[in-house]
């Protein structure tokens, strides 16, 4: 649904339960074509036919926090209609990085339902998992014609989404162009699958035209896709929220955020033990990367070790009290979102390369490729 973590995510998750509590009476589980009294779409047919199709008797359903008030509903459905076991995931997920690949084994099913996010490619194509993109029809005009006029003095504009509204870019596109506008929309590369998406961890699509347009308008609900396409491409970005139906410019929030990253920054720098945290979610481990951050910790006579965490969250690194602050490499957002639930800095690797000297403040926005990070 969306590639957020831990606290940052929880504003938007709240903001969704309460939308699809609205719609309980309103058939809130989609069996047909989407439509306007549906939040989201979440396929029901084709969960059937897929477990159907592969013959599969003991299913692992997992959907991210904005989406589990929908679990014991369509869990019950796709028992009534397959005969399958039913196992309801109630681990938190935060994106198609964390696959419930190894509660699928421990119960022993043979197919993984992944609810709210679109497959990584190439990421586990041998594995037995249905993804359900969960994406919603939401009207986006009338937050769209407030982005226009937000825009009055950009002309060249690059479009972007998160892929519950993927399929509504054409329609953004059109109201654009309608208005005046040139738009650009970037082709999809290392995690994306579709033109123009956006991940919270990967921005490829918008990096890829952000030195040929004056601003960005991203389709997503809530500010955490498009907080991230300010800090890396350092462009004017306006966010049109179809649920709230507002658009919204992030340019405040990004230099709030901006300064209390600087902070942490400073803080890290009077550190002397660190702890540089692997994560163990299924798409989310780089021990190279870790390594790394290690090695050039240790060459600037910092005390460093090596942690390895499912879930970071703040009583599980409170817990080490001879650590004086943290470099988090599994997701790039922890940090950045979360950072008021942390009482010692806690940077990502970028951040660290500026507390090192070895790159500029100044170019912080333009962020890391994802290469860097994966």
């Amino acid at each position: 649904m969306h590639s957020c973590r831990r606290e940052s995510c929880r504003s938007h998750r709240d903001a969704s339960s309460i939308i699809i509590r609205k719609f309980i009476g309103n058939s809130y589980l989609n069996r047909g074509p989407c439509r306007k009294s549906t939040l989201y779409n979440i396929e029901e047919q084709r969960i059937f036919d897929e477990i159907s199709r592969r013959q599969a008797t003991r299913v692992l359903l997992q959907l991210p926090e904005g989406l589990k008030p929908l679990g014991f509903k369509l869990a019950r459905r796709i028992e009534e209609k397959t005969n399958a076991e039913v196992f309801l995931s109630g681990d938190p997920c935060y994106g198609a990085c964390d696959l419930a690949l190894s509660p699928k084994k421990f119960v022993d099913a043979e197919l993984l339902i992944h609810i709210g996010h679109a497959s990584i490619p190439g990421e586990f194509s041998d594995e037995n998992v249905v993804y359900v993109e969960a994406r919603s029809d939401v009207p986006i005009d009338n937050p769209m014609m407030q982005a226009v006029r937000m825009l009055e003095t950009e002309h060249v504009v690059g479009l972007a989404s998160n892929v519950q509204h993927i399929h509504q870019l054409e329609r953004a596109k059109q109201i654009l162009e309608e208005s005046g506008k040139q738009v650009h929309v970037g082709r999809p590369s290392g995690w994306l699958k579709y033109p123009g998406q956006v991940l919270g961890c990967d921005y490829a699509s918008v990096r890829a035209i952000a030195d040929s347009v004056e601003a960005i308008v991203v389709l997503s609900g809530g500010d955490f896709h498009a907080l991230g396409i300010p800090l890396a491409t350092g462009k004017r970005t306006i966010v049109v929220d179809p649920f709230q139906n507002i658009a919204k410019d992030m340019t405040e929030p990004c230099r709030r955020l901006l300064q209390k990253r600087w902070a942490n920054i400073a803080k890290f720098k009077e550190s002397k033990r660190v702890g540089v945290i692997v994560g163990l979610k299924s798409s989310q481990m780089n021990l190279s990367l870790a390594r790394r951050v290690k090695e050039l910790l240790e060459e600037s006579n910092y005390s460093v070790v090596l942690l390895c965490v499912s879930e970071v969250i703040p009583d599980t690194l409170e817990s080490f009290t001879d650590l004086d602050a943290y470099v988090e490499i599994s997701c790039p957002r922890i940090g950045t979102d979360d950072q008021e639930r942390y009482r010692k800095p806690i940077l990502n690797p970028e951040e660290v390369m500026v507390a090192l000297g070895k790159k500029r403040w100044e170019d912080y926005t333009k962020g890391m490729t994802l290469e860097e990070w994966h």
